[in-house]
């Protein structure tokens, strides 16, 4: 949410500071909580937020941040103030939005990759229990899988191989077992 108090949730000294600056009496202070809640999750979901729940328990983590610090309400009537914070919420999701909704209308990001370091552990046991397979096995395997067009390639593999559908997918099945198989004992080992 914010620089000052993302991330940051209730802490009791905060909740109790936020109880008696709603009421003297904790029961009463307990009943305001409920209803200055209730009212900016309506709120909230008014402005057509996803999430108002969480929208509204950090308006009231960041009150309870300024309670613990010292802020004494002026007004009778509590929920102008958090309504004000909340105010402040709205305007940080709405901005952060905008950030993200521009980013992807401009096609200038990159899909994160994994630091080339952090190679998946299965790399090396799949790459050499593949090589386990006869070299027409292995094309056919790679092959089966490899294409985003899978419908089209799969029928062209059929009409190379001249066998049906379901005669492929058995192929590929059974081949795909002797890899994971093979790998598996590799990973034990």
């Amino acid at each position: 949410m914010s620089r000052e108090g993302a991330g940051r949730g209730l802490t009791s000294e905060g909740f109790e500071s936020l109880l008696a600056m709603l009421d003297p009496e904790r029961e009463r202070a307990g009943e305001v909580y409920e209803a200055i809640r209730h009212r900016l999750v309506r709120l909230f979901e008014w402005r057509g937020c996803a999430h108002p729940e969480d929208l509204a328990d950090e308006t009231f983590n960041r009150v309870a941040r300024k309670s613990a610090g010292g802020l004494a309400l002026q007004r009778s009537d509590p929920y102008a103030y958090f309504c004000g914070v909340a105010h402040h919420v709205f305007q940080e999701v709405v901005r952060r939005e905008k950030r993200e909704s521009k980013l992807l209308e401009s096609g200038d990001w990159q899909p994160s990759s994994p630091p080339e370091e952090e190679t998946d552990y299965r790399l090396d046991p799949l790459r050499d229990c593949l090589k386990t397979l006869e070299p027409d096995q292995q094309l056919l395997l790679l092959r089966y899988h490899q294409d985003e067009q899978r419908i089209q390639s799969r029928k062209g593999l059929c009409d190379e191989l001249d066998i049906p559908m379901n005669a492929l997918r058995i192929r590929v099945h059974r081949l795909r077992k002797k890899v994971e198989t093979c790998i598996q004992e590799k990973l034990r080992n």
